[in-house]
């Protein structure tokens, strides 16, 4: 009977610490794609294959590059698909960047913003409309304004003479932009001028760092992006948590339907009852556990805790709020301070049992190939709960260290040096007897029902009592003389 209790035990708890551990998991994999798109950027820039070309003219085609990646690398940090694709392709009026969502952008960066709006508004010999007729208009952001003026002067200006010009500078005013973007809210990096011939020089040296132009993954996961990642991530902790808790019970309802033909309504409360623990639970420690993944990844939590395991991350978030609700309990008098410290101690020997399950799960998982990162990692988490329900193997060798050094364990295990009156009168020991005032009892009247008399056979055995110092309760240990 204990064994299915310690089973029970690790399977609940293991499950709060999978369905954490996949939160975590999730946290970590989203800060990996960011840092991915920021490598994806610096290859476009510095394997350009534009790059024999002068700085002034390569400066113009780093715009598209830039822009595009820069807006990749905030369309993953904000958990939206959209994504920008930098066509490269050199027909006439052809589109330099196109998003997923349907928006084409034409880049043009000159020396000037008049000669920038002058590109930007060139006329189709054929159509006698603008060659980038309802594409928006991508500048530098110090040419912004003043590329909006001159579109607007020259629109004026050829309004008699040139009718259809004058079409094309306004609507190159009304396009004109210094950023791509959707929406979603999904918006690139603006850049300068002066910045993109930085750039071109870096490119054309292979020296191209995005982190030297302020482009890291603490800066583009925004505190509003980690957290919307979080939500998400705690409400696939609480799917799996309840799942995971759930499946011992639906596995007894089952089989009481096939034995009695019907659902036992006490066992149906229970579900629901856990379902909901499970549920609020898994989402909370979830969410925070995402959360603070997120925040040690992209370093904002300094660069020591960049390299911290997702699986200690996830177990320890499991262990502190595991104590927090430990000890709001105990301060309301609904646990005892011994029933916490004994809870802790199974909760250390689960949480050491299940990272090396988990570790072990990890490396099945790679191996057989899994293409999905969490996936796999959920492989893990699985073999690493039924490596939890190991925990009391370790605590019962915690008692036996006890019991054979005097060891407290920080209060944990009580020195009880007063033995049981039964024990001392088994030692021999005469005790001195403590008086006791008689209180009279009345007798009730009763009915003597006869019974047969079974005679037994009594055998001389001889009388063996072994006594040592030992557990005599839980977390017990009595001392005896030797």
């Amino acid at each position: 009977m204990q064994s299915n209790s310690d089973m029970q035990q690790g399977w609940d708890f293991a499950a709060g610490i999978m369905s954490d551990s996949i939160a975590v998991q999730v946290g970590y994999e989203h800060v990996k794609l960011v840092e991915n798109a920021i490598d994806e950027l610096e290859r476009g820039i510095s394997e350009h294959q534009y790059t024999n070309l002068d700085i002034n003219h390569l400066q113009g085609y780093m715009l598209e590059e830039y822009a595009a990646g820069t807006f990749n690398i905030d369309a993953i940090a904000s958990g939206s698909t959209d994504r920008a694709t930098v066509l490269h392709s050199n027909d006439h009026n052809s589109i330099d960047v196109q998003l997923d969502s349907g928006k084409a952008f034409s880049a043009k960066s000159y020396r000037t913003a008049d000669k920038t709006v002058k590109a930007q508004s060139k006329l189709d010999p054929l159509t006698q409309k603008s060659s980038y007729h309802n594409q928006e208009r991508l500048v530098p952001t110090d040419q912004l304004e003043d590329a909006k003026s001159a579109a607007h002067r020259l629109a004026l200006k050829n309004k008699d003479s040139r009718p259809d010009l004058s079409k094309s500078y306004a609507e190159t005013e009304s396009k004109l932009t210094d950023t791509i973007s959707n929406k979603e809210g999904v918006k690139s990096k603006k850049v300068s001028r002066s910045e993109l011939e930085d750039i071109a020089k870096e490119a054309k040296n292979k020296e191209f760092k995005a982190e030297n132009h302020g482009i890291t993954a603490d800066s583009a996961i925004k505190v509003k992006y980690a957290l919307h990642q979080s939500l998400k991530a705690g409400g696939t902790a609480a799917a799996i948590s309840v799942a995971v808790k759930l499946a011992p019970e639906i596995f007894k309802a089952i089989d009481y339907l096939i034995k009695n033909g019907e659902l036992d309504p006490q066992q149906l409360k229970k579900m629901g009852t856990k379902a909901m623990s499970a549920s609020a639970e898994g989402f909370l420690r979830g969410s925070i556990s995402c959360f603070l993944m997120i925040l040690c990844e992209k370093g904002t939590l300094g660069e020591s805790l960049k390299a911290i395991s997702p699986t200690m991350l996830g177990v320890s978030v499991v262990l502190i709020m595991q104590t927090v609700k430990n000890s709001i309990l105990v301060a309301a008098g609904h646990k005892s301070p011994e029933q916490m410290g004994s809870e802790f101690v199974d909760t250390v020997a689960i949480s050491s049992s299940y990272m090396l399950g988990a570790k072990i799960g990890g490396a099945v998982g790679q191996a057989l190939g899994f293409s999905m990162p969490v996936f796999g990692y959920l492989v893990g988490s699985l073999i690493g709960t039924s490596f939890s329900i190991v925990y009391n193997i370790g605590k019962k060798k915690l008692i036996s260290f006890c019991a054979d050094t005097g060891f407290t364990c920080f209060g944990l295990v009580e020195q009880d040096y007063e033995l049981p009156e039964e024990i001392i009168n088994e030692l021999g020991i005469d005790t001195i007897p403590i008086p006791r005032t008689q209180i009279e009892q009345i007798s009730i009247p009763t009915t003597q029902i006869m019974t047969a008399q079974i005679e037994q056979t009594q055998y001389e055995t001889i009388d063996i009592t072994v006594l040592r110092r030992g557990v005599i309760g839980v977390n017990k240990i009595g001392y005896t003389f030797k």
